[in-house]
């Protein structure tokens, strides 16, 4: 068989080990083993197996990984989160449709140290969601509103899913997440504006809440002030390169722990949980990082990825390229989720990046927002899943709730895809 029959075969394989429910990383490991297999023989296979998998995760710099998880699950065992909530409630929620833009800023707080939409949208539905049905809003677009901000923090730093695209494709941390800053910014902003016409187009469906006084909303400061200078030391010193993204995660982990001493909840069996669940969601990304890397090697032995890179740079309209990765990932992005699709995707799209002459940082956002749009739309969009069932709410009609939202989404993607400064010049200003 020709190399490049090899690597349709595996790939079919990987989709059918998927159809058979299996993990994600255990179907991408195996598929690409049984590949070299075919390529080269069993003892080769196993050989390039091991080296691989260990040249993939002997690296100090994926310290990272872990600190910036044990940091986000010090932060919600410590309920930062129920005190962000209460915070941007009282400084936005009298507005009509106000608890509409506490739930989108609080969503992209949590999601930028959760790094998974899927846990976001469940975190964020049991936290907001009956609070917005007691104060009167309704149910679908509640859901609506909670399902479609619950991945924007993978935009905002620091995000999982720009330290595992840049681990995996050998980039910056510190600049990605520069570049990821001002089309975060955008997107929230934007989808505030879309919850005001929203409620101005539909009022009794985001009733005005409750006013606070400047006392009462500078007091709902304290629970959150100290993580947010934690956070803005922790992101300056990457920035300005006065320690490592590594030295940064260690730091804002044991800033983490500090808060959730002081704040009387470091009990045993709290930090056991941390410590387990940070050991979980790491595991499962190294698994994910060491399946993506051999499937990646095995298909650069095809030359299957220079192969499809040459293809589509010799279109006579190159342009159209970064239209069909665009619906490859949106398209994608509608079955799994955010962290795997990175780990999937990146290895066999970035060689086709280096042919194009692309910015990394600029298709790094790319990818992202087309994640967002495949995690709102039917079939599959699991956060409406999640949503449906917290709410009660029929699926299809989550999903038509999420429209305003998909639109909102799709604008800003043209923008970032015609306007490339968008992501290229924040990290160049600050010399990230």
């Amino acid at each position: 068989m020709s190399p490049l029959t090899i690597s349709i075969i595996a790939i079919v394989m990987f989709l059918a080990f998927l159809f058979l429910n299996m993990r994600i990383g255990i179907a991408l490991l195996l598929s690409g083993f049984l590949g070299f297999v075919l390529l080269r023989g069993f003892t080769p296979a196993l050989s390039m197996l091991v080296s691989s998998s260990w040249e993939q995760v002997a690296s100090f710099s994926l310290a990272v990984i872990p600190m910036f998880i044990l940091m986000g699950y010090f932060a919600t065992y410590s309920g930062i989160t129920k005190d962000l909530f209460t915070a941007c409630y009282r400084w936005f929620g009298a507005a009509r449709g106000g608890l509409g833009y506490v739930t989108i800023i609080t969503s992209a707080l949590v999601n930028m140290f959760c790094g998974s939409a899927t846990a976001t949208t469940a975190t964020i539905g049991t936290v907001c969601y009956p609070e917005m049905i007691r104060y009167n809003y309704k149910p679908l677009p509640s859901s609506a509103i909670i399902a479609s901000s619950s991945a924007y923090g993978l935009l905002i730093p620091p995000s999982i899913g720009f330290i595992l695209y840049c681990t995996m494709a050998n980039l910056s941390i510190g600049k990605m997440f520069a570049a990821g800053i001002v089309p975060a910014i955008i997107i929230v902003v934007l989808a505030c504006v879309t919850v005001a016409i929203m409620a101005k187009r539909d009022p009794e469906s985001m009733p005005a809440g409750e006013k606070f006084t400047l006392k009462e909303k500078l007091s709902s400061l304290k629970g959150v002030i100290a993580f947010a200078v934690l956070v803005i030391f922790m992101l300056g010193g990457i920035f300005t390169g006065f320690f490592s993204p590594s030295e940064g995660g260690a730091i804002g982990a044991a800033g983490s722990f500090i808060l959730m001493l002081v704040r009387r909840k470091a009990t045993p069996a709290i930090i056991w949980k941390c410590l387990k669940d940070t050991a979980k969601t790491t595991g499962m990304i190294f698994i994910l990082m060491v399946g993506a890397s051999n499937f990646g090697k095995m298909l650069a032995f095809t030359r299957m990825p220079h192969l499809l890179a040459s293809s589509l740079a010799s279109w006579e309209a190159g342009f159209m390229v970064i239209w069909v990765i665009i619906f490859v990932y949106i398209i994608l992005g509608m079955a799994i989720d955010t962290l795997p699709l990175i780990t999937i995707l990146t290895p066999i799209f970035i060689p086709l990046i280096n042919v194009m002459g692309w910015d990394p940082m600029w298709f790094g956002n790319i990818m992202v927002m087309c994640m967002l749009l495949g995690l709102i739309s039917p079939p599959d969009g699991i956060p409406c899943y999640i949503m449906s069932n917290i709410s009660g709410q029929p699926l299809m009609k989550v999903f038509g709730a999420c429209i305003p939202f998909f639109i909102m989404l799709v604008i800003v993607l043209v923008a970032m895809v015609f306007i490339p400064s968008l992501s290229t010049w924040l990290p160049a200003f600050i010399g990230a």
